[in-house]
């Protein structure tokens, strides 16, 4: 239906609509977020075709917006991004803008850990690990109403750990890289929501221990991984700055930390570039 709408948008006549066009920033490293704002009247409908997916952008008081994720394993290169904006008297205007991404080189670490967290053996946990990276996938799928975001703040206040894109080498063996950053912080450390949302996983998984995942809307989800103690069920509304949990070291951890992941339609992306882009 989305193809559809952004077909007929670009074959409706043209009109200057009064405003201004911008992409922040127009090149990003792999794992990184592109802001896409309209700045004019809010249009009746606004849509971006970015990688073979349709997005709608926001409506903003200021016009709409919409944030672009680009995967940590992406080929570096040039996006084109089609934008389609309808104003309120059915006049038209079609855009195209590129997103520049680029490679990244990030560190590399090795662990030691008990080899059944590495790679385990029992039919069980087996069936108990598939079981949940199918329910995972099945939720970053899924696209609730985009919100326009004014911040995406940190969820704690501690030194960083781990980096984003970080390659593992676990008991000898490559694994994938870190698709998320690490804190260094205090067992029982409140983890605070960065921005609003809703709670669309409220539970504890094999390999990230208690977890708690929001969703922000438009396909913008939120992981917050071994935890020792849930503050929160799925279906809570949350504000930003609300306490969702205390930091732990439950599944694989091998000691108190944060982990804190995001995925932008289903797309792994460093949560800092987010909190950077958008900051406080």
């Amino acid at each position: 239906m989305k193809s559809l709408l952004l077909t007929v948008l670009f074959l409706l006549p043209l009109a200057c609509l009064a405003g201004e066009l911008r992409l922040t920033p127009s090149a990003v490293e792999a794992g990184g977020v592109a802001l896409l704002r309209w700045e004019g009247a809010t249009p009746s409908s606004a849509t971006v075709r970015f990688r073979g997916q349709i997005i709608d952008l926001a409506p903003t008081p200021e016009g709409a917006m919409a944030l672009l994720g680009t995967d940590l394993e992406l080929p570096p290169g040039t996006y084109p991004l089609e934008v389609a904006l309808l104003d309120r008297q059915g006049a038209t205007s079609n855009w195209r803008l590129d997103l520049v991404v680029r490679s990244a080189s990030h560190p590399e670490e090795r662990l030691t850990l008990p080899e059944e967290m590495v790679s385990p053996q029992d039919p069980k946990v087996l069936k108990r690990i598939a079981r949940e990276r199918a329910q995972l996938q099945k939720l970053f799928a899924t696209q609730s109403s985009p919100r326009a975001l004014s911040r995406f703040a940190l969820p704690v206040n501690d030194p960083l750990g781990s980096p984003f894109g970080l390659r593992r080498i676990l008991n000898g063996k490559p694994r994938s890289p870190h698709a998320g950053v690490d804190f260094r912080s205090p067992r029982g450390t409140a983890v605070q929501a960065p921005a609003p949302g809703s709670v669309a996983f409220s539970g504890e998984l094999y390999y990230t221990g208690k977890t708690v995942i929001l969703d922000h809307g438009g396909g913008l989800f939120s992981l917050y991984a071994h935890l020792d103690e849930i503050r929160c069920r799925e279906g809570d509304p949350l504000e930003a700055g609300q306490v969702l949990g205390l930091v732990g070291s439950t599944g694989r951890s091998t000691g108190p930390h944060l982990h804190w992941g995001a995925k932008l339609r289903s797309e792994r992306i460093d949560p800092l570039a987010l909190h950077r882009l958008l900051g406080e």
